[in-house]
């Protein structure tokens, strides 16, 4: 087939292959190396499980200390034991009590939810600040809500100083507009 070619003809089949592999050349090497990059992005994450008597959940405190909160729905006792980065022992006890913050009623049986999530807060100096982390608890039953805030000493903490303290509300509500019975 290829020796009934003319002399026009094979020129212009060569041509059309040498376009062809330097267009594929340049594609490949556009689509192939990247145009851009993207900044490395570490990714923070926190642990939350529940059943049906507690539910536990891991939340940061500062840097490089976390946080263990849990939650015994048997009495509403919410706690959460601090880790020492330098014993690794625990080396906090922060305690709430969820019933009377979420109006729970006496001989009803509520549902609880409990997550953790960041937080920032600006502060005037000293030595105690809010925690890196603050906790959530919901009662599923009534719609009722509350957060919680630790007053976190990073003095006491650098010197392996055992700290406890009460939870400080940071604030509650309803995701609920009318009673469900």
């Amino acid at each position: 087939m290829l020796r009934h070619l003319k002399q026009g003809h094979w020129t212009l089949l060569v041509c059309g292959l040498m376009l062809g592999a330097l267009l594929g050349a340049v594609v490949t090497a556009q689509f192939s190396s990247p145009r851009f990059e993207l900044p490395a992005t570490l990714l923070n994450a926190s642990s939350t499980h529940g059943g049906t008597t507690m539910a536990i959940a891991t939340g940061p405190i500062q840097e490089g200390v976390e946080g263990l909160f849990i939650l015994d729905f048997i009495t509403g006792e919410l706690t959460c034991s601090v880790l020492n980065p330098r014993t690794g022992a625990m080396g906090g006890a922060f305690r709430a009590n969820v019933v009377a913050d979420l109006g729970v009623e006496q001989g009803k049986q509520p549902q609880y939810l409990m997550v953790t999530g960041a937080a920032n807060f600006k502060t005037q100096g000293g030595s105690i600040a809010p925690a890196e982390s603050v906790v959530y608890v919901a009662d599923a039953n009534t719609g009722h809500y509350v957060g919680y805030w630790l007053p976190w000493n990073r003095q006491a903490a650098q010197y392996n100083f055992t700290q406890a303290s009460a939870m400080m509300v940071l604030g509650k509500g309803s995701s609920r507009n009318i009673q469900v019975e």
